[in-house]
């Protein structure tokens, strides 16, 4: 199976804005239908927000557009949208029976942490898992450096040790993912040591 580009699907990402937004990813399949993962309680308190509250699909019952099967921010343009990858031997109509399947059945905490825990972007991320997509080419830096506060911190860990570090709650980029464009290529491969 040769992996191939699904154009039918959108992955949209926003990046979170320091005292505006946390940020929100959500993936639409087709003209109407999308999925994300929201707190169940809006609005979020910061407390909640790293604490964690309980998960909800697309919004239901806390935002007026949430559905089951649309997410509120569908149709709205996002900070990066692309086109996913799949990598299994699927047709158009298995995918989405997969995703929808996904969707549905998936159940969990919604928390915005440093640490690994469930929120819109891993909920992307593991929905992508499930189905057998990836990000594709050139799409990697589409998932941030983490949380924008601690990006300082992980400035001085990298001048100190000389590596970059991923965010723990993001797994590192699959192998196909990675391009000869020099900010993917150094994200992808390890730094080598000068001798």
């Amino acid at each position: 199976m040769t992996p191939r580009v699904i154009t039918s699907i959108t992955a949209k990402r926003n990046v979170p804005l320091a005292g505006r937004s946390f940020g929100h990813w959500w993936l639409e399949v087709g003209e109407d239908e999308s999925y994300g993962w929201w707190p169940s309680r809006l609005p979020l308190r910061f407390r909640d927000a790293l604490r964690g509250v309980p998960g909800v699909l697309n919004g239901v019952g806390v935002t007026d557009d949430g559905t089951p099967t649309h997410d509120p921010n569908h149709g709205l343009p996002a900070d990066y949208e692309f086109h996913p990858v799949l990598l299994e031997s699927k047709t158009d109509d298995e995918l989405r029976v997969g995703i929808r399947a996904f969707a549905r059945d998936f159940a969990d905490e919604w928390r915005w942490s440093t640490r690994p825990t469930m929120n819109c972007r891993l909920f992307q991320l593991a929905l992508f898992d499930a189905v057998g997509l990836v990000d594709g080419t050139g799409n990697y830096f589409t998932r941030g450096t983490g949380c924008p506060a601690l990006a300082p911190a992980r400035r001085v860990a990298g001048r100190v040790t000389g590596t970059r570090h991923w965010p723990r709650n993001l797994p590192n980029p699959h192998p196909m993912e990675c391009t000869d464009r020099p900010i993917t290529l150094r994200r992808c491969a390890p730094r080598r040591a000068k001798q």
